[in-house]
């Protein structure tokens, strides 16, 4: 694979993920992606897979470690509430909706958990260059966020519901803690994507998903753990594509959008690893080989063929 002269240590750190994927990103992808006319929904859909990939470890959490762990549970949703905001109501963001998401029964009646919403998502709406009219107008209407809301850190940890307890497995702390970390960075990600976008005057809008996502989701076994395994070596394929393409397309786009993705390399290439590691203590070497083989190959395929849209992780897109 060619990694387009990359600096030490990034061309060491990508030769593992290069080994692990089946297939280099295509050319004519590339040749599509590095147009001009076609920035907008690149980094619009990488937005998208900066929180899908949030989102998608908060699910695996909840179900396979959080189940019976309220604190987890309030953290998790405390922690995404203010990115559902910018996505479910993209395009649409004004003072009403805002008032109609966070208080439904009007801000008169508004509790303490609604407000806390409230300012943490303005504190990310201005994070992520959001106009700076209706910032004011939400300002007026909910005050200032504080230093609290402005500062997007989470305490989800396992050591918040200790071992001791004997409520989790080492599966799970391990789950926990790796989860815990990629879900912060991917929304720490997510808000870069926006602060580029507005760099380059792109508005954030809804996208219709690709079919990759849910081309890899499909061979995913029906029946735990084998389930689980199957989702998490997913994971790791959708971490190490977004790895490679960003190495591959750092050279190809405008210097502010290049250097962001080299910057990225690092946490992206952990993230692959992390998955395959948790993989790997609820099956057998044996196993994991196998099924990484048969995701791989599928994964690949995406890649490969032609596709009816261009999106960040498409195949070829049809002229």
């Amino acid at each position: 694979m060619n990694t387009l002269n990359l600096p030490m240590p990034y061309s060491a750190l990508l030769e593992p993920i290069n080994n692990f994927l089946y297939c280099s990103t295509p050319k004519q992808w590339l040749a599509i992606a590095k147009e001009p006319e076609n920035l907008k929904v690149l980094l619009i859909d990488h937005a998208n897979a900066e929180w899908k990939a949030a989102a998608t470890a908060s699910k695996l959490m909840l179900k396979y470690a959080g189940a019976n762990q309220p604190l987890i549970q309030q953290e998790i949703k405390a922690l995404l509430a203010p990115y559902e905001f910018i996505i479910f109501r993209a395009g649409r963001w004004s003072v009403q909706v805002f008032i109609d998401w966070f208080f439904p029964l009007g801000l008169d009646k508004a509790n303490n958990e609604q407000l806390n919403a409230a300012l943490t998502t303005l504190a990310l709406m201005q994070r992520c260059k959001f106009d700076q009219q209706l910032l004011s107008q939400l300002h007026d209407l909910v005050g200032s966020p504080n230093d609290n809301s402005a500062n997007r850190t989470s305490t989800l940890s396992a050591k918040a519901e200790t071992r001791s307890e004997g409520q989790l497995s080492d599966f799970q702390i391990a789950l926990i803690e790796k989860m815990r970390l990629l879900i912060k960075e991917e929304l720490h990600h997510f808000e870069q994507v926006f602060s580029i976008m507005h760099q380059f005057n792109i508005h954030y809008q809804n996208l219709t998903a690709g079919s990759y996502a849910k081309g890899l989701i499909s061979q995913v076994r029906h029946y735990e753990p084998q389930a689980l395994a199957d989702k998490l070596i997913v994971g790791a394929y959708i971490e190490a594509r977004s790895c490679e393409r960003f190495a591959m397309l750092a050279p190809l786009l405008p210097e502010a959008i290049g250097q962001f993705y080299i910057s990225l390399l690092r946490s992206e290439a952990r993230h692959y690893q992390d998955y395959l590691s948790l993989a790997n203590m609820i099956i057998d070497e044996q196993e994991l080989q196998q099924r990484v083989n048969n995701i791989g190959q599928q994964e690949a395929q995406l890649i490969s063929q032609q596709d009816k849209v261009f999106r960040f992780h498409s195949g070829i897109p049809v002229s």
